[in-house]
C-alpha cells in the first residue's frame, strides 16, 4: 500500500517546483526585455514598468523558495544537513522531481547571468553619463592608477602649464 504522506508530499513538491519554474521563466522573459530596453536607451517609462515587474517576480520567487524549504524541512526534520537534491533522490518520485529541480536550477543560472549582464550595462551607462556631466562642467577626467596593493586609486590629471 503506497504511503499517502509521501505521495502528497511528492505532489506538493511537484506543483511547487512547476510554479517556481513558471515564475522563473517569466523572470527570464522580463530580464530579456530589460536588456533590450537598456541597450535601446529610449524607453525609460517602459524600463520602469519592467523593473517593477522584475522586483515583483523576485519577491514571488523568494516566497516560493521559502515554501519549498519549509515543505522540505517539515517533511523530514532530520534533513537539516541534507541538501534539497539529496532529499529528492531519496523519494520514490525522484524520476519526476529531479528533472524539474534541474530545470529550475538551469533557469536560475540563466537569470543570474542576464541580471549580471544588465547590471554591467547599467554601470557602463552610468560611467558614460558621469563623464558627459564632467565634460559639461569642464571637469578634468579622472584616470585610474594602481596602488602597490593592486587597488585602483583615482587621480586627477594635471595640466602642463609651462616651463621655468
Amino acid at each position: 500500500m503506497p504511503d499517502t504522506h509521501n505521495s502528497t508530499l511528492a505532489l506538493d513538491l511537484q506543483n511547487l517546483l512547476k510554479t517556481e519554474h513558471t515564475a522563473m521563466r517569466k523572470l527570464q522573459h522580463i530580464l530579456n526585455q530589460e536588456t533590450n530596453l537598456l541597450t535601446s536607451g529610449n524607453e525609460l517609462e517602459e524600463l520602469g514598468q519592467v523593473t517593477n515587474e522584475k522586483d515583483r517576480l523576485v519577491e514571488e520567487l523568494k516566497l516560493l523558495a521559502s515554501q519549498r524549504e519549509q515543505l522540505f524541512h517539515t517533511s523530514d526534520p532530520s534533513a537539516a544537513d541534507t541538501d534539497f537534491e539529496s532529499f529528492l533522490n531519496t523519494m520514490p518520485e525522484s524520476a519526476t522531481l529531479l528533472p524539474l529541480w534541474h530545470q529550475l536550477l538551469s533557469l536560475t543560472a540563466s537569470c543570474q547571468e542576464l541580471n549580471q549582464m544588465n547590471g554591467a550595462i547599467i554601470k557602463g551607462s552610468e560611467q558614460q553619463l558621469r563623464q558627459a556631466i564632467g565634460l559639461l562642467r569642464n571637469e578634468q577626467p579622472v584616470s585610474a592608477n594602481y596602488t602597490e596593493t593592486g587597488d585602483t586609486a583615482a587621480m586627477q590629471q594635471s595640466r602642463f602649464l609651462g616651463q621655468a
